[in-house]
């Protein structure tokens, strides 16, 4: 056996007069060291280029300038120095494999420096694809302007941009320490090789087949059971990035003893799990993904839109106070657009924030229409208003009292939380592991895991009763939606999209397939929605955090989510066909929740139009979205006169058509002015915000800044200089705070 000790002296010792070229001795090198070359490419891609991942150094970074001994921080530190000691092991075992193999026979001297050094210089690939993700993790698009000049811009906003230049720093500061750890992983290895193993040593040998193919197994193992008993918890207390480390460790160590077997058996082990990776999942043999549900015992009841509204309208208590002051009665609904995490956010911090202002806020909220992140921070504030908000007389906003609950804190705590290390953990190990299992099991999907980490995140408050994530979708409005007709919380209104037919559908307690308009012209043809449960599909029940999970699941990061029923017998005689629906990301056809928004409130307007004896109503649409104004931002972010790979250029186009068809959707309804629109949100393009489910807490403080305060509405602020993303930044703070007051000024029938 040639150990590294003695694979250097052999090249001091050439003289350097190969048998072949340098280059086939290059090439000969890197192919011995493929496997490893090729997984350390893949860890520095994957610490570098996702957004989320950037969005976790910030947090680890500005966690890090709290306290430098953080957990979260050291975690990430010692698990990346863990990845690089086992992947210099590993391919270190690969380089000695190659070298006994070739023992007799003259290696060129280029090929042996690459055996020799390849090892210790893959070793550092895991601390410098860190280092230079958190270099890349800051705001770039942040403009470092003369911040006094910037007169226009509210002093919050001012502190936050300060901070963002401030902490440029502490980005230096993280990047420089994986720097060094990589500097003294490289150092150790070649010292230990050098000087720690000398020639000749078996024992070195001994201790690196001990630690390649029993200790790092075990270790893996262990960590992966804690991980499957605490599927939730436990990754979050890790966090990502150790997870990552520990799936890229796990599979340095599987693919090295795979290498070997194949090897001694002669036969290619990898490529045949390769292959039946392949077959399995062309043959849907793995696939897990159907969503949690239960066919109830007896049929879901859900009122028709008019049924519910009639009763809702009837059911008002302050309704009083505005037939008394001869105002039209508020109503409400709200589109929440997707995002992930950050629309979740924002959605539930701003309703939840103008329930503490007007206590009567909920009760006016007839629907709310939720895409992805819209959706969850929906299902956030309707269980919350269930539990805390009450139908009652009119009450004037602002008015100080002690609520049982704060909305908009509560809101924060349940939002607060990292999502995302549950997905990972989920995605890494059990889907993974269910990829190469030729039976599907339910609790390995990872879309299952995002609904665990929704539900325990509500369990984090400590005083609602239910936890409404985990009950059933339908109890979140009681029997026949009656609770939500007749109480403060609003009915939920959740897109999805069909994968079979391409359509946007619609997940609600009341049933959406009944409209009847006998009297509208032909030309004029009445809005249309599709209930999931449209045509033969009987209604399914299943959890509200599953329900929020089908509105987010966007492929690849999360699967689609499907059931099967039967279909009835078109005649006599014949047998039902069993039929399956899938469901993905509402935002594949309209990201904005507008569209479904808009065709109800044309349907209420409908029927209070139609039947004079009910109550007259002003419907309003508050429309919470990230506002991306596309003319602007190009003609105001610096020219990029590159041309993009036609490899590249489909993806770009198909993500900027996502946003473009949120922002139009919302565009054309501002034009239609068929009803008044409230738009509140948050400014995207002063601070871009990861579609992602773990935020930063400069994101969280960013985004707060738009949740409205009326006391400081000036209208003459709320429109900003396209020159500069700072001052736009400020009027869309100034246009949240006029829409709150908007809302004050509607819910004050006194006034």
């Amino acid at each position: 056996m040639v150990d590294m000790r003695q694979a250097e002296d052999l090249v001091q010792s050439e003289g350097g007069r190969p048998q072949v070229g340098w280059v086939d001795g290059v090439v000969s090198g890197i192919f011995s060291l493929r496997v490893p070359i090729v997984m350390g490419v893949l860890t520095v891609a994957a610490l570098t280029v996702p957004d989320q991942v950037r969005e976790i150094h910030r947090i680890l970074t500005q966690e890090r300038t709290e306290t430098f001994f953080n957990q979260h921080w050291l975690l990430c530190v010692l698990s990346l120095v863990a990845l690089s000691i086992v992947m210099w092991q590993t391919a270190r075992q690969h380089a000695e494999d190659d070298m006994d193999a070739a023992e007799g026979t003259q290696l060129h001297g280029v090929t042996r420096r690459i055996l020799i050094w390849g090892p210790r210089i893959l070793a550092t690939l895991p601390l410098l694809g860190a280092a230079a993700g958190i270099w890349l993790s800051r705001h770039t698009t942040v403009v470092m302007e003369d911040i006094p000049a910037i007169t226009e811009i509210p002093e919050a906003l001012r502190a936050i941009l300060l901070q963002e230049i401030r902490a440029t720093g502490e980005f230096a500061i993280g990047a420089l320490v994986c720097l060094v750890l990589a500097v003294l992983v490289f150092v150790a290895a070649t010292m230990f090789e050098r000087n720690l193993a000398p020639a000749g040593s078996r024992r070195v040998r001994k201790v690196a087949i001990l630690n390649n193919w029993l200790l790092f197994p075990l270790f893996i193992l262990a960590s992966i059971a804690l991980l499957i008993y605490y599927p939730v918890w436990l990754p979050q207390q890790l966090g990502s990035i150790p997870i990552f480390a520990l799936w890229m460790a796990n599979l340095a160590v599987l693919f090295a003893l795979f290498w070997r077997y194949s090897r001694l058996v002669g036969f290619p082990i990898l490529a045949l799990l390769v292959a039946l990776l392949i077959v399995f999942e062309t043959s849907g043999r793995t696939d897990n993904h159907a969503f949690r549900h239960v066919v109830p015992a007896t049929e879901i009841e859900r009122p028709s839109v008019e049924e519910a509204f009639r009763s809702w309208l009837a059911t008002r208590a302050d309704l009083g106070a505005y037939r008394a002051a001869k105002k039209p009665y508020p109503l409400y609904i709200v589109a929440a657009e997707g995002g992930g995490l950050y629309a979740a956010y924002q959605t539930a911090k701003l309703l939840g924030r103008m329930q503490d202002i007007c206590p009567n806020f909920a009760q006016h909220v007839f629907l709310l229409s939720g895409v992805s992140g819209g959706s969850l921070g929906s299902a956030v504030f309707s269980g919350l208003a269930q539990e805390y908000a009450t139908n009652g007389p009119a009450e004037a906003c602002g008015t100080t009292r002690s609520p049982p609950v704060r909305f908009e804190e509560a809101s924060g705590t349940v939002l607060s939380r990292d999502l995302l290390s549950p997905v990972m953990w989920a995605t890494l190990f059990p889907d993974f592991l269910q990829r190469f299992i030729p039976y599907p099991f339910q609790k390995l999907d990872r879309g299952y895991a995002l609904e665990l980490a929704f539900e325990q995140s509500w369990g984090e408050l400590k005083g609602p009763k239910k936890n409404y994530l985990a009950n059933s979708f339908f109890a979140l409005c009681g029997a026949n939606a009656a609770a939500c007709a007749k109480g403060a919380g609003p009915a939920l209104a959740l897109n999805v999209t069909n994968v079979e037919t391409g359509m946007q559908m619609v997940l609600s307690q009341m049933e959406l397939n009944t409209w009847r308009f006998p009297d509208v012209p032909a030309d004029k043809p009445p809005p249309r929605l599709y209930d999931i449960f449209a045509n033969n599909a009987l209604p399914v029940d299943f959890s509200l955090s599953t329900a929020v999970g089908l509105s987010a699941r966007f492929p690849w990061i999360s699967p689609q989510g499907w059931y099967s029923f039967l279909d009835p017998p078109k005649k006599p005689g014949d047998r039902p066909e069993k039929r399956r629906m899938s469901f993905v990301d509402g935002g594949y056809v309209d990201n904005s929740g507008v569209a479904t928004a808009n065709k109800i409130a044309r349907l209420l307007s409908y029927v209070a139009g139609k039947d004079k004896t009910l109550p007259e109503v002003e419907i309003k649409l508050i429309v919470i979205s990230a506002a991306w104004i596309p003319f602007e931002r190009f003609w105001m972010d610096p020219p990029k006169n590159e041309s993009l790979s036609e490899y590249v250029s489909p993806l770009v186009a198909a993500l900027a058509a996502w946003q473009g068809r949120g922002f139009t959707a919302q565009a054309d309804l501002s034009e239609d002015k068929q009803f008044p629109v409230i738009e509140m949100g948050v400014y995207y393009n002063f601070m871009p915000l990861t579609v992602g489910w773990h935020l930063s807490s400069l994101s969280r403080k960013y985004i707060d800044l738009f949740k409205g305060d009326p006391d400081k509405c000036d209208p003459l602020k709320t429109s900003g200089s396209v020159d500069n993303h700072a001052a736009m930044a400020g009027a869309y703070i100034y246009k949240a705070n006029c829409a709150a007051a908007e809302i004050v000024k509607d819910l004050s029938p006194a006034k």
